[in-house]
């Protein structure tokens, strides 16, 4: 009889952890107040989570800031967060997350990822382009804790409509997780990435030249070219 409820044990510890529920805080806005809805709402505390997200978009030409919180049914994600990238003329993405698992743990304020204009003495290409419009790279310098070059190729969707994307840039580290088929999602768009490649940001020159694209090895073009025209054969 021991011997039978030792055996049981394990499963009745897990009906119960499934059937506990998990409740976070909710809201969204475009201040950190984050004042638009609030109130709460439960999850499954087994598999899930509360989740708090602050970023900073600028893909369209503008700033747009977003602070939203919300039950996370799953701890599953794609890229891990926050993530930085620019992609040179002002154009960036900074997305910060917490996902944590106890009751209201997402009750505090979370900062947007405010990058640096401290320049860290690396470079990389810097373009951005929708809808096969020719990326073209120019190389800029990296600020902070952006240390890697990226370039990227896939499809960028503002509600249901895709629109195929090329970009380049300098980014933090946490960029190296993107690969192929993986989803970066944020308020106002979702990346869906068909290729992705980062690499060590190089070197400024010290001698006083200034920064040249044919310093960069042609690997890092080479890839992204050949998955921009697969997109383009798939679109």
């Amino acid at each position: 009889m021991v011997s039978f409820i030792l055996c049981l044990l394990p499963a009745l510890l897990a009906m119960s952890a499934q059937g506990e529920t998990l409740t976070c805080n909710t809201c969204f806005g475009q201040t950190d107040t984050c004042s638009f809805a609030p109130g709460t709402c439960q999850d499954n505390k087994a598999t899930g989570g509360c989740l708090s997200v602050a970023e900073a978009i600028t893909l369209d030409g503008t700033q747009n800031t977003y602070f939203y919180k919300q039950c996370l049914s799953s701890y599953k994600s794609d890229i891990e967060v926050p993530i930085s990238f620019t992609v040179g003329n002002g154009k960036y993405v900074r997305i910060n997350t917490t996902r944590c698992n106890t009751d209201n743990c997402n009750s505090a304020v979370l900062g947007v990822p405010t990058g640096s204009t401290t320049e860290n003495g690396l470079q990389c290409p810097t373009c951005f382009a929708l809808n096969f419009t020719l990326c073209n790279s120019s190389v800029t310098p990296c600020n902070g804790d952006e240390t890697y070059c990226i370039d990227f190729t896939g499809f960028l969707y503002q509600g249901s409509s895709p629109s195929p994307f090329q970009a380049k840039g300098c980014a933090t580290a946490s960029a190296q997780a993107i690969k192929p088929g993986a989803n970066l999602i944020s308020t106002p768009y979702t990346f869906s990435f068909f290729w992705g490649q980062s690499v060590p940001a190089q070197k400024i020159p010290t001698s006083g030249a200034s920064p040249a694209l044919g310093k960069f090895s042609f690997a890092l073009y080479l890839p992204g070219l050949t998955g921009l025209l697969l997109v383009k054969l798939l679109s």
